[in-house]
């Protein structure tokens, strides 16, 4: 069972912090290494990712309905096309550093070079190909961080009969819970074929993106509650934050209705039937996360405006009480004009009661105006 993100309202009543300057210079260098394979010729393997590619680690972890068994630290060249042992393997390679052994098991099992070029090409559109003997899934999973941010890593995933490849940008936690699973005497795992195992890949990377929405709406929560209790310290600077992640964000997930209702499609001809089920939930739960995002997205701007209206709102309130003691003050000013020119013979001057009763005038009339702007509600 998903859980659903929770709408933004804080549980436990944190703040959320400036964004640093790092993650806003990360968030505007999204598309950075998009020029990068200028003039080479299609095909032609070359990691685009943002960050330094990890080292390469393969793995190979094999299993049927009696049993499990899991090889760490693998050469290309020490894994077979078939092992009649072992009717269902799932070959991870993690990291891409080491383009050549990459390039050379993506070869043993008859993988394309495009489909291959797509596998490390991080900035490539999520997409899934269909052919009569295989199937070809890129996507992006999100980590949710420690902190605020979340970690977006691109990911591949070859199913032939029997067997699924995946490549991995670096390593990928959602895939933990999957092999535990594995490992249980009596999983489905264990009773079903590769195609399987691709759902369930699947339906982890899509887990991931439900956490990071979850996160999301907290994060947008506790910034509501700030700017309605006025505290305005980084508000600016979180709002495009969020919606800096929102973009990037969006731009992992909104492909994956096409993806997932591609594989739909294909139906029996590549899945099994009893795959196909699960595939149609895969693909709703693909729909709501792509609504939710959407709902969130759309709050960020009207809390973008809020804060905005709120801002000029409190700006008013300052220039309304100003404007009210220059009124007060007003009158006032023009008695102590009047009595402060230099003339010869003012009446006033020579009475003993002159001067207090000028200050009770002014403070009458301070008095009596200030208890109108009350009574009217200006004050």
């Amino acid at each position: 069972m998903r859980p659903s993100p929770g709408w933004p309202y804080p549980s436990d009543g944190r703040r959320g912090r400036p964004l640093s300057r790092w993650r806003e210079v990360r968030m505007t260098r999204s598309l950075k290494g998009f020029g990068g394979r200028q003039g080479l010729s299609p095909g032609t393997l070359a990691s685009s990712g943002e960050l330094e590619p990890e080292a390469t680690r393969i793995s190979l972890l094999c299993w049927n309905e009696g049993g499990y068994d899991s090889r760490e630290g693998l050469e290309p060249g020490a894994i077979a096309a078939n092992d009649p042992a072992w009717p269902v393997r799932w070959l991870r390679v993690r990291g891409f550093a080491d383009l050549a052994a990459v390039e050379s098991i993506c070869t043993g099992f008859g993988i394309h070079p495009l489909r291959m070029e797509d596998a490390l090409n991080s900035h490539d559109r999520p997409k899934s190909e269909i052919d009569d003997s295989s199937v070809f899934v890129s996507c992006h999973s999100v980590i949710p961080g420690s902190g605020d941010a979340a970690e977006y890593r691109h990911l591949a995933l070859f199913l032939k009969p029997g067997m699924l490849v995946s490549l991995e940008e670096g390593d990928t936690p959602l895939f933990d819970a999957v092999v535990e699973r594995m490992k249980r005497s009596g999983s489905r795992l264990r009773r079903f074929e590769a195609d399987y195992l691709l759902y369930a890949l699947m339906d982890a990377v899509v887990d991931g993106y439900f956490a990071t929405l979850e996160r999301m709406a907290d994060r947008i929560g506790e910034l509501e509650a700030d700017i309605f209790e006025g505290d305005g310290s980084g508000i600016l600077e979180r709002i495009h934050g969020l919606r800096n992640e929102m973009l990037m964000f969006r731009r992992c997930v909104w492909p994956m209705r096409e993806l997932v209702a591609n594989l739909t499609r294909a139906g029996d001809s590549v899945f099994s039937s009893g795959t196909a089920p699960y595939l149609r939930d895969l693909y709703d739960h693909s729909i709501q996360v792509i609504e939710t995002s959407g709902t969130l997205n759309e709050m960020l701007s009207s809390m973008l405006d809020t804060y905005l209206s709120s801002t000029s709102n409190r700006m008013n309130e300052v220039m309304k009480v100003l404007t009210i003691i220059a009124t007060i003050f007003m009158p006032l000013t023009f008695l102590a004009g009047i009595y402060g020119m230099n003339f010869e013979h003012m009446p006033e001057l020579g009475k003993t009661w002159a001067y207090p009763a000028v200050l009770a005038a002014m403070v009458a009339i301070g008095f009596g105006m200030a208890l109108w702007f009350r009574r009217r509600g200006w004050l």
